[in-house]
C-alpha cells in the first residue's frame, strides 16, 4: 500500500474526506446529539459514520469514553475508518488527549493495517485508492520523527503478514531464503543462507530430521544487523515452518488449513530485522531462521527416532509434529555460541498456548523474570497483548527419555504442555544468556477483521521485536 503522509496545521481543502474523532457521549462540530442518536452513533470505539457534504465528506469515528482514549484506542478506530471509507485523501485530526507522537503513530499504524488485503490471488483484485493522509497536528516538528517510525513499522508488519499468508506451495524454504536476501539487498542486512550440506556439516540434526519429509530441502538463514559501535548484542530465532502436514503424526484435515501459518516466527523475525535495519538500530542483532516443511514422504522422522541436535544433546522423537521445538533447538544453540546478551524466539509452538489465553494474546516465558517483563512491557508500549507463563523446574523430569538425553513431547501428558515446550527450548540455551521465548500459536492468524488486524496473517510480534531492541537494554544484574 503506497500513501504519501504529512502533518498539517489544518486540514487542507483538496481532502476528498476529514476523519474527526468522537468520545462517547458527547457531541461534534455542526452535528447534533440529537442526530447522532438517530443515526444509532454512540461513538462506541471503532464505530464509523460517514456525513457526505457538498465540498467533502465528513467522518466521524467513536472514540468510546474521553478519559480512556490512547494510542490503543485510537489505532482501532482508524483501523475501522481504513475500513469503511474508500477515497483517495484523507485529513485525520488527532485528540489532544493523546500525545502527538503517540497518535501519529496511531494513526499511521492504524490506517496501514486496518486497511491492508492480500490480493495476490484474487483474479477480481481492486487496488486501493487511498492515496495520500494529511494528520492534523498542533505542531509537526514534534511528531516528525514518530511518522517516519510509524511507516517503517507498518511496512515491516505488512511484509509479515504477506509472508504468512502466502501458500506454502509458494512459500518453500528455498524461496524463503531467497525473500531473505532480497530484503537483506535492500537494506544492507548481512545474510547467509545454509544448504544441507552445510547444515550436515555444522551438526543440525533437528532441522535436518525434520526436513526429511519433503522433497523441498531446509535451509538455514542468519540475518545480520551491525551498527557501527554497537551498544549490545542481542539474538532473534524464529520458527520457520513453511507447511506443517505433522509428519508421520499427521494432523487432522481440519487443523491443516492453517498450517502455512506455521512460518510466522521467521516471518515476524525477517520483518522487525528489516525495520530494525532502517531505523539504524544501536545493537547489533543476529537472526537465525530454520526454514523446513514437516510432510510425511519417502523417508520422514520416524516416531521413535532419536535426532543429535547441535551441541551433541539427543532427543527421542515421541511426536513428529512437535517439530518445531526441534528445528528452534538448533537455532537456539548456534545463536548462543555467540555469546550475545541476550536471546529472543518466537514461535507458532503449541496449541496450549492459545488455549490459555485466547487470540489477542501471546505467552513470554524464560530464564531471566527481567527479560521476560521487559518483552511484555515492549508489546504494552507497541500495543501487542502478552502475558508470562512460568517454566516450573519441577516439570523437567517429563522431558526424561529412557534411551536419550530427552524427548520431543511427552506422551499422555494434557496439562502444561505450553511449559513443556518452554522447558525444552530451555534446554538449548546457554546458563547465563537471558532468554525469552514468545509462543504466538494463538495469535499469529486472526479469524476476522479485528482492530487493526486483518483476517489472515496479523504480523503479531514485528512491532514487539522491533520495539524491544530500539529501547535500551534493562540491567540484567550480572
Amino acid at each position: 500500500m503506497s500513501i504519501e503522509w504529512d502533518l498539517v496545521r489544518r486540514p487542507p481543502a483538496t481532502a476528498a474526506a476529514a476523519v474527526v474523532g468522537v468520545f462517547a457521549g458527547e457531541g461534534a462540530d455542526a452535528v447534533t446529539p440529537e442526530f447522532l442518536r438517530a443515526a444509532g452513533f454512540d461513538a462506541s470505539v471503532g464505530q464509523v459514520l460517514p456525513i457526505p457534504g457538498l465540498g467533502r465528506t465528513e467522518v466521524l469515528v467513536g472514540l468510546g469514553p474521553r478519559g480512556r482514549v490512547d494510542g490503543a484506542v485510537l489505532r482501532r478506530a482508524m483501523a475501522a475508518v481504513a475500513r469503511a471509507v474508500t477515497v483517495p485523501s484523507l485529513a485525520v485530526t488527532v485528540p489532544g488527549e493523546v500525545p502527538a507522537p503517540v497518535a501519529v503513530r496511531a494513526v499511521v499504524e492504524g490506517l496501514l493495517l486496518g486497511g491492508y488485503r492480500f490480493t495476490r490471488y484474487r483474479s477480481d483484485a481492486v487496488e486501493p485508492i487511498l492515496a495520500r493522509v494529511d494528520i492534523v497536528v498542533a505542531d509537526e516538528r514534534e511528531t516528525r520523527a514518530a511518522l517516519a517510525v510509524a511507516q517503517v513499522l507498518g511496512s515491516a508488519v505488512l511484509l509479515a503478514r504477506d509472508l504468512v499468508n502466502e501458500p506454502g506451495e509458494d512459500l518453500t524454504p528455498g524461496v524463503f531464503a531467497d525473500r531473505a536476501r532480497s530484503m537483506a539487498a535492500e537494506t544492507g542486512v548481512r545474510c547467509e543462507v545454509w544448504d544441507v550440506e552445510r547444515m550436515t556439516e555444522e551438526g543440525l540434526g533437528g532441522l535436518l530430521g525434520v526436513g526429511r519429509g519433503s522433497p523441498r530441502q531446509p535451509r538455514l538463514v542468519r540475518l545480520t544487523h551491525e551498527p557501527e559501535s554497537p551498544r549490545a548484542t542481542v539474538a532473534l530465532v524464529g520458527k520457520g515452518v513453511t507447511f506443517d502436514a505433522g509428519g508421520l503424526s499427521l494432523k487432522p484435515t481440519a487443523q491443516l488449513v492453517d498450517m502455512k501459518a506455521d512460518m510466522a516466527g521467521a516471518a515476524v523475525v525477517l520483518a522487525a530485522v528489516s525495520a530494525l535495519a532502517v531505523l539504524d538500530c544501536p545493537l547489533r542483532v543476529d537472526a537465525w531462521l530454520p526454514l523446513t516443511e514437516n510432510m510425511l514422504g519417502a523417508d520422514p522422522i520416524r516416531v521413535g527416532d532419536v535426532l543429535t541436535l547441535r551441541g551433541g544433546r539427543t532427543v527421542e522423537v515421541r511426536n513428529a509434529d512437535a517439530e518445531g521445538r526441534l528445528i528452534m533447538a538448533d537455532a537456539l544453540v548456534l545463536a548462543g555460541e555467540r555469546e550475545p546478551d541476550a536471546i529472543v524466539d518466537i514461535a507458532t509452538l503449541t496449541d496450549a498456548a492459545a488455549v490459555a489465553l485466547g487470540r489477542e494474546v501471546a505467552a513470554v516465558m524464560g530464564t531471566s523474570p527481567v527479560w521476560t517483563d521487559a518483552v511484555r512491557r515492549a508489546g504494552a508500549r507497541a500495543g501487542e497483548g502478552i502475558w508470562p507463563l512460568p517454566l516450573p523446574g519441577s516439570y523437567r523430569a517429563q522431558l526424561a527419555s529412557p534411551i536419550a538425553d530427552l524427548v520431543n513431547y511427552t506422551t499422555g501428558v494434557r496439562h502444561g504442555t505450553a511449559l513443556l515446550a518452554g522447558l525444552f527450548l530451555a534446554e538449548f540455551v546457554p546458563e547465563g544468556i537471558p532468554w525469552a521465548h514468545l509462543d504466538i500459536q494463538g495469535t499469529a492468524v486472526a479469524d476476522t477483521d479485528n482492530g487493526e488486524w486483518v483476517r489472515g496473517g496479523t504480523g503479531f510480534g514485528v512491532r514487539t521485536l522491533v520495539e524491544l531492541l530500539m529501547a535500551p537494554l534493562p540491567d540484567f544484574g550480572v
